[in-house]
């Protein structure tokens, strides 16, 4: 595939963007990864706002994909966004054993947190403390490595067209 920013890139990923599914395997993250990498970070955090926003894909919809995901993430990924996420709550006031209490959390430590652990901080991130959840995701894409198809390649979607907006601004 050829690299970020090569205009032979742009258009293999909008034409499969604009033939939707399709592709094999990991091409929905690998192009995720690109554009995270060479997309301006409000870009980046904002399409994940909008792919994620609480008012597009519901909890029931977005929680048990956020459990898989965990699921198949290695233990230090896992605990490297419990980490960031509980750091950034706690910046925003929240206790960690208050988190531990509302959330249901067997520990404050990061790396004891279960699959199910981090889909419940990633998704109360996502409902209350949406700047959190923006950031870490941006930080930490190997949440988003695991998630469905159709998500990653919304997500691509929106960046791109971001992306996209802004070089017919100019």
């Amino acid at each position: 595939m050829p690299r970020w920013g090569n205009q032979d890139y742009k258009k293999a990923v909008f034409d499969q963007l604009a033939q939707g599914s399709g592709g094999d395997g990991d091409d929905h993250f690998e192009h995720f990864a690109n554009f995270s990498a060479g997309a301006p970070r409000r870009d980046v955090e904002a399409g994940v706002g909008e792919a994620f926003h609480p008012e597009t894909l519901s909890s029931d919809q977005i929680e048990p994909q956020l459990r898989l995901a965990a699921e198949k993430m290695h233990p230090n990924e896992r605990a490297e966004i419990a980490r960031d996420l509980m750091d950034s709550l706690h910046e925003r006031g929240l206790a960690p054993s208050w988190l531990k209490k509302l959330l249901g959390l067997g520990s404050v430590d990061p790396d004891q947190a279960s699959p199910d652990e981090v889909a419940r901080l990633a998704e109360y991130s996502r409902q209350h403390h949406p700047e959190v959840f923006k950031r870490v995701m941006a930080d930490k894409p190997f949440l988003i490595r695991w998630l469905s198809k159709p998500l990653v390649a919304g997500l691509v979607g929106i960046i791109a067209g971001k992306l996209l907006n802004r070089a017919y601004d100019r």
